[in-house]
């Protein structure tokens, strides 16, 4: 989603960072790009939602996720 590529690049940069120097030295708190995080995953729910995605659709056409994933909460 077009809309969201900003977000989605600060995060993974974000996400790289952290991973290369806090959890491959051992810290797993991967707080640091959490808000981050939020802003990518609120712009693609409302990017689902503006052009109608369902995610109950989604999972139909890709049987190999299991009905009873739910994505993580948000903290």
């Amino acid at each position: 989603m077009d809309e969201c590529k900003a977000f989605k690049k600060e995060y993974d940069k974000c996400f790289n960072i952290w991973f290369r120097d806090k959890f491959l030295k051992g810290s797993n708190d991967d707080s640091v790009c959490s808000e981050l995080l939020k802003s990518y995953t609120g712009c693609v729910k409302e990017a689902m939602k503006e052009k109608d995605i369902v995610i109950d659709d989604f999972r139909r056409y890709h049987p190999n996720i299991s009905p009873d994933y739910e994505p993580p909460k948000n903290k």
